[in-house]
Parts: structure tokens; sequence; C-alpha cells
């Protein structure tokens, strides 16, 4: 395997400018999810010259190409994201759209490429049992709403989340195992991350004269005001072990200043560590929201959006990945066990496949800001493809006995019953006290 493992990464390292030129494309090229038309391209066209046979179009923009050995055995996916964020004062910001990669997804697909690329040249499949499946997936970054909504509607999606899509799709049907590196500013693999929902929420009031007849209208904007109180007030109810975090934003606070305002809009976002913690907080959320338009006499519409399910880490995964690690960069210390606030879609896949989702450096500033910048081409790209490449050799060399292993190992949901609870998550709710 030792010998597999140095011809794979001598493979990568004569493919370095190359690896470095797709993540500067992608970079200077920023496009937000579901739009991710030119990177998706390059992807595509990639694995079609690496004469891997491809799928592509999955969840609009997303790609899905196979290595396949012909022998029985597991099927482990190797994934990169690639759409950007709305950063607009991000230095390589797109001046048109304002989509920056604040987050490193660009450093992602160009792992994934070179990953691609070392497996296919080194003809390492010829050593290995099962499948390697390359998947780049659109639309991780949560954001968008709106333009979600609308293709929601239009019935070209079902979720905002691109992964969420991709399984619906049944593009991850025949996967196993799925393994992710993101950029970071560190070495390390958490152990969790949160899941969430989302509400986009309606408060409707009555109209009136805010000077002259303030008494004869329904304030909407109070009823957000009081809602967003109500929840605030929830904050001892929550375990401190659930991980709880409710944000959100007034999307539309009303028409003009002398208007008792008749219509606010709110979005609001509820993470928590795990799915059953995300219900019982949403729960109480509702129960703030129907109160503040009772308390009004008024009345709320509640559109609930099915988010990402929380994270978990296999542990199993993790000691492989810093095995990997510490052999190409034993100086590196590489740490696990830590729960991060935040969320991903990677979450939905560990929910129903054994999964990895590992940092690996090197990055400045602060993810989602305008001094996000990757500074260690070596390290984001080219040794994440290494990590990638060797972590596939180490689960599928041989009969694949460690990955039948892994792909063994009970999940936290069946494929069923993760469609089930994320279509009984989307729902509507209304509540109205206006006089009639």
């Amino acid at each position: 395997m030792l010998d597999l493992k140095n011809q794979i990464r001598s493979m990568i390292d004569a493919n370095r400018a190359r690896i470095i030129a797709i993540a500067e494309q992608i970079l200077h090229h920023p496009e937000l999810g579901y739009r991710e038309f030119q990177a998706s391209k390059l992807m595509r066209d990639l694995f079609v010259e690496l004469g891997l046979p491809v799928q592509e179009n999955l969840a609009i923009t997303g790609c899905r190409a196979v290595l396949d050995s012909g022998r029985p055995g597991p099927t482990v996916a190797l994934l990169g994201e690639f759409d950007a964020l709305p950063v607009p004062s991000h230095p390589l910001a797109d001046p048109t759209t304002g989509a920056a990669h604040a987050c490193g997804h660009h450093a992602q697909s160009a792992a994934l490429a070179g990953a691609a690329i070392a497996l296919t040249a080194s003809k390492a499949i010829e050593k290995l049992s099962g499948k390697i499946v390359f998947i780049a997936c659109p639309a991780e970054e949560f954001q968008g709403l709106d333009f979600c909504r609308k293709m929601i509607a239009e019935k070209k999606l079902v979720y905002c989340g691109g992964k969420a899509e991709l399984i619906r799709l049944g593009v991850f049907d025949d996967v196993d195992i799925a393994m992710l590196i993101h950029a970071g500013c560190d070495h390390f693999s958490p152990a969790s991350f949160n899941g969430f929902v989302m509400k986009k929420i309606v408060f409707t009031g009555k109209a009136s004269h805010a000077g002259l007849k303030p008494q004869l209208g329904i304030n909407a904007l109070s009823m957000a005001r009081q809602a967003l109180s109500l929840i605030d007030a929830q904050r001892d109810t929550f375990d401190d072990q659930d991980s709880v975090r409710i944000h959100g934003i007034i999307s539309h606070g009303g028409a003009a200043v002398n208007v008792v305002p008749d219509r606010v809009e709110l979005e609001l976002q509820i993470r928590a560590k795990t799915p059953a913690a995300i219900q019982d907080a949403a729960g109480k959320v509702e129960r703030c929201l129907q109160a503040a338009a009772m308390a009004f006499a008024g009345a709320v519409q509640v559109e609930t959006l099915s988010g990402y399910m929380p994270f978990k880490s296999c542990p199993e995964l993790e000691q492989l990945h810093a095995a990997n690690l510490k052999s190409i960069a034993p100086e590196v210390t590489f740490s696990t066990g830590i729960h991060r606030g935040s969320s991903t879609d990677m979450g939905d896949v560990s929910m129903i496949i054994p999964s990895l989702h590992a940092y690996n450096g090197r990055f400045t500033g602060t993810p989602h800001s305008t001094d996000f910048m990757v500074t260690d081409p070596d390290k984001a790209y080219i040794q994440s493809a290494a990590l990638l490449a060797l972590n596939a050799v180490d689960l599928l060399f041989g009969d694949a006995a460690t990955g039948k292993r892994i792909a063994a190992q009970p999940t936290t949901l069946s494929r069923e019953k993760y469609r089930k609870l994320m279509l009984e998550t989307s729902h509507p709710a209304e509540w109205d006290y206006r006089k009639k």
C-alpha cells in the first residue's frame, strides 16, 4: 500500500500547477448556490478528460463521476463544494452579484480535482475493491432564501441545501462512506455540528395613521418585537448540551414611518445539536409567534423550511485521516472531539452514511467576511487533495476490509426515515386572531 500512496502523492505533486489553476479559476469566478455554472462545467470537463463516466445537472449544477474497480466492495464518495457567498465588500467579489469565495469552497473543488487526477493517473483502482465516486456539490451555503423559495415554487428544487437535494435525487443511494475536506485555519475534525430549520414569518395587522389614529391600527411590528422578546426569554428553557442557537432578521419592517405597520416579515434560523432538540426549540418558537399575534389581535403565517441535519462524525474515519496527515506533515497537530455551533449540509449525509468533515489549512481572516483568504495553497489545495486520495486508498485497498467495516456501522437514520423527517419538517402554519 505504501508504494501506491507514494505514487499518488507524486502524481499530485506533478499536477500541482494544474490543481492550483483550478482553484484560482473558481476563486476568481465566484457563483452563488445553484448558479455555479462555470465551476460545474470546469469539474465536469475534468472528469470527462479523465475518462470517467459522468452524471451532470444534478440538483441543477452538481455532477458526479465514478471510478469503478469492477470488484465488489464499498462505494466511497469524495466530495467538494463550489458555491460562493454574497460578500460584496470582499476584494475578490463579483461586481455584479456580490458573490465571493469567503468560505474557501474553491479549495474543496481543487482538492477534489487533485484527488481525481491522482487516483486515475496512478491506476490505483487496479489495487482497490469497490468504487470511488467524485461528487461536486452545489449550494452548501444556505443563503438567498427568496431565490430558493422561488425555485421551490417553480418545482425546480425541493430543498435549499445542495446535499439534501442530491440525497432526494438518489445521488447517494449507492454510497457507503463520504468524505470532505474544508479549508481551515488549522487541522481538525469536528465531532459534530448543529443542524437547523428556517422559518419565514409574516405578521399581519391593520394599517392606520400613526399620529392621528394609532389606536385604530394593529401594529405588526409590535407583534414581531414581542415575538423576538418572547423567544429571547426562552433561553433558560434550553439544555446547554443541546447547543441551541436562534437568530434572525426583520426582512421587512413596514411601509412608511407614519403608518402603523400592517405587514412585517422575519426570517429565523433555529439551530441545535440533535433533530429532537431542533424540533423542541422550533415548537417553542412557534408558540412565541402565536402568542405575539394573539396579544395584539393580529395574524401570523409561518413557513418552515428544512435546513440541515446535525452532523455526526465517524471516529474511525477521523483516525484514518489523522494517520495520513501525520505521514504527510508530521509536524502538524490534528485535533478532534469539538462541537461547532455552525451548520453544514454534510450533516444530512452523516445521518445516513458514515462521514468525515475535516479541516485542513490554511486561510487567514474570518469565514464569511471580507478578510477571508487562502494563504497557503499547498496545504489548502495540494495537501487536501492528497489526503482525500490516501483516505480512499486506505478504505478500499485489497479486499476493502477497512471500508467494509466502516460501511457496516449503524447510522442515525435510514434513508427512508431521513426522507420522511425532511418532508415532515417543511410545513406551513397560521394563527389569525383578527376580529372577523
